[in-house]
């Protein structure tokens, strides 16, 4: 029986965080069918069809390494976005399928397990810092279902920002002196996953706030007691140095196609590697002072809203008042102070000298998502908040002065809230007075619901029904003429209107699709203009998506209930051909694909020749020519060509990318090096000036 009350008792957090996220999306969970959460063209346009491509791939037994479906190939795990080596992510691109797409179900699943993974890494970094359960509990589903990072729609931000009150846990411990070695092992394997989320934005974020933190404590340590702390620096440093280990198999293929590659970030044309994110585009995405409004006022913001709730606001605010000698406090609301400034973005002189003195910071374009962290500072901040309120060792007058505040900025606003939204903020105000002045029974769990009932209102946001999507539609719709293009189109290749079509056919259904929302594509591709109807024939476009026709002499097969049509596109070039001192011959070029990374080209050469294949020619692509190693030759500055002799052959090109291959053992080796450091035998601690007990909690 003692048993089983400590495994129950054990078991009750995780419960309880499980069942506050099936009430707060409970539309998403009991009514999956009707309700979605990823009406957002990044998810609809490259994020799900990418991952459903991942997912069709595996169920096939084979973990891609190339894309040809999109912009005549790119490199999948180079491209990064939208994390198709995330653990989470690879766990549900193996769950079953519907015809080949994912369930609607496990869809909303990904979302709410992306949520869970938050709130439980907020409860145990709040019990870690011995705040109480229930006050843990209402850390966790604060900071995962309210503000920005509760309303945030992208996956591969999603999975990085998840992660973020674990990198603070191990942080926290090295900080306070609590097996340092230990937790700097577990610091960069957090560090290594998060940078295999898929996005640069969040881990890099994520990695200049523990810096930050980190510098900020050496320094201070340092002026107060004149003694240095070069352990801290060491552990921090072999931390970062782990956790680009762990990233390696991501890290290298991502800097390998950057410098390859073009990206789209706002400008009239794509940029390079080497060339900065123009400050205009930073000052576009930064965080206005009246928007700041936004975390007591429900409304959007842009992709997501601020909406932090009145709850987490004053309970942040109590805990500041009372506790403020806390180190941890302090360093928690130095983390959110910092990311506050830079969510302000241009609104203040300090982002400009961020962005040109740190590297990287400027492919970070959009410094209003900064706003995930100061939401992560003040849920901890609102859990310890929760306890001084709990345990009601304060005067009267600081807290009602607090909720006095909030109060008179939401009424001051009150027209341009919604009635329900009005309703709602009136009563948690009134419950947060009750909560002050009487003892009443259960403050803990009246604050949790308090809060829950908050985070329903960014769920409301995010949960849309299904006829009422935008991007969505273009997913979810046009079934017939999927249908009528997959019997017709063979090895030819889709082009569609991006205008009528807001999602990537050839992903989700594994078409080759010339023109796609992608995070970068191969400089020299950009070359040829995708737009022109010519450059598509050469490319071997052979039908087209849209409303209307992409030219005169195209010709409609079909058209769906919602207008869109199927047009053939006469005179397409085959997607192979042979070419005798650059002009074409007449040798039809058999083309076959065993796997995504894997081409075979059969033809027969009446003279010596060049087989040209119109797909990307990129670091890692391999070729032999009857089973004899050949090397591939640019042709048209771009694509893949392959000199043979007279004759017939057979040629095949394998994609074998040394950087996913190196990177895949440093990643290796890093793993094998922080599980050694996490399961050695632990050396007494030593103690540390701040906090005298370093066993871990």
């Amino acid at each position: 029986m003692a048993m089983r009350r400590l495994i129950l008792r054990g078991a009750a957090p995780f419960i309880a965080l499980s069942a506050l996220l099936v009430a707060i999306y409970w539309k998403l969970v009991f009514f999956g069918t009707h309700y979605i959460w990823f009406d957002h063209y990044d998810l609809c346009q490259l994020d799900i069809p990418t991952l459903q491509f991942v997912a069709g791939s595996m169920h096939r037994w084979h973990f891609p390494l190339w894309d040809p479906h999109v912009w005549a190939g790119v490199p999948l795990v180079g491209s990064g976005q939208p994390g198709p080596l995330y653990p989470l992510n690879l766990l549900f691109t193996m769950l079953p399928l519907d015809r080949g797409s994912f369930y609607l179900a496990t869809l909303n699943w990904w979302f709410i397990a992306i949520h869970f993974v938050a709130a439980l890494g907020m409860y145990r970094l709040c019990r870690d810092r011995n705040i109480s359960r229930t006050s843990s509990v209402l850390g966790g589903i604060a900071f995962s279902c309210l503000g920005y990072f509760g309303s945030v729609p992208q996956i591969d931000r999603a999975n990085a920002a998840s992660l973020t009150p674990f990198l603070f846990l191990f942080a926290f411990r090295i900080l306070s002196g609590n097996r340092r070695l230990r937790n700097a092992a577990w610091l960069g394997l957090t560090l290594g996953l998060s940078w295999l989320s898929g996005h640069h934005e969040i881990p890099l974020l994520n990695s200049y706030a523990l810096l930050f933190v980190v510098v900020a404590v050496f320094a201070w340590r340092w002026a107060r007691w004149r003694r240095p702390d070069p352990l801290l620096l060491g552990h921090t440093a072999m931390a970062f140095a782990l956790g680009g280990a762990i990233s390696a198999v991501q890290s290298l293929p991502l800097f390998e196609f950057g410098r390859l590659a073009k990206r789209w970030v706002g400008t009239p044309q794509p940029i390079g590697w080497t060339e900065k994110v123009p400050y205009y585009i930073h000052a576009q995405y930064s965080l206005p002072w009246k928007d700041l409004l936004g975390l007591i006022l429900p409304e959007r913001a842009g992709e997501a809203t601020l909406f932090t709730g009145f709850v987490v606001m004053f309970l942040a605010a109590l805990a500041f008042i009372h506790r403020w000698r806390m180190p941890e406090l302090l360093y928690t609301a130095l983390i959110g102070a910092g990311a506050l400034v830079y969510s302000l973005g241009a609104h203040t002189p300090l982002h400009r000298i961020a962005y040109e003195l740190l590297p990287g910071l400027e492919k970070a374009r959009t410094p209003v998502r900064g706003m995930y962290l100061v939401g992560f500072a003040l849920c901890l901040l609102a859990a310890w908040g929760a306890d001084v309120l709990i345990e009601r060792r304060h005067s009267l007058l600081p807290p009602l002065a607090i909720v006095g505040v909030l109060g008179t900025v939401f009424l001051a606003f009150h027209s341009s809230i919604p009635a329900y939204n009005l309703a709602l903020g009136l009563v948690v105000l009134a419950s947060l007075v009750a909560l002050i002045c009487w003892r009443v029974p259960g403050r803990g769990l009246i604050l949790v619901a308090l809060a829950a009932l908050e985070a329903g209102t960014v769920a409301e946001w995010r949960a849309t029904p299904i006829d009422h999507t935008v991007c969505a539609a273009s997913m979810l719709d046009h079934r017939e003429l999927i249908d009528r293009l997959r019997e017709k189109l063979g090895d030819g290749r889709l082009a569609l209107n991006v205008n009528d079509v807001w999602t990537s056919p050839g992903n989700l259904y594994g078409f080759d699709q010339l023109i796609s929302f992608v995070a970068g594509v191969p400089a020299d591709v950009l070359k040829f203009n995708f737009a022109d109807p010519e450059t598509q024939k050469f490319f071997g476009v052979t039908y087209f998506l849209g409303r209307t026709p992409n030219s005169p002499a195209d010709f409609r097969i079909a058209t769906d209930s919602m207008g869109l049509s199927l047009y053939r596109t006469p005179s397409a070039r085959p997607r192979a051909w042979v070419e005798h001192n650059g002009h074409p011959g007449d040798e039809p070029v058999f083309v076959q694909r065993p796997d995504t990374d894997s081409v075979v080209l059969r033809a027969t050469l009446r003279v010596r020749g060049v087989v040209v294949l119109t797909d990307v020619l990129y670091p890692g692509w391999e070729a032999s020519v009857d089973g004899r190693p050949a090397p591939i030759q640019p042709a048209y500055d771009a694509l893949r060509g392959v000199q043979v002799a007279a004759g017939t052959h057979t040629i095949e090109m394998h994609y074998r990318p040394a950087a996913v291959r190196i990177g895949g053992a440093i990643s290796l080796a890093g793993l094998l090096v922080c599980l050694l450091l996490v399961f050695r035998r632990q050396a007494t601690p030593s103690p540390d000036s701040e906090s005298p007990d370093t066993s871990d909690r």
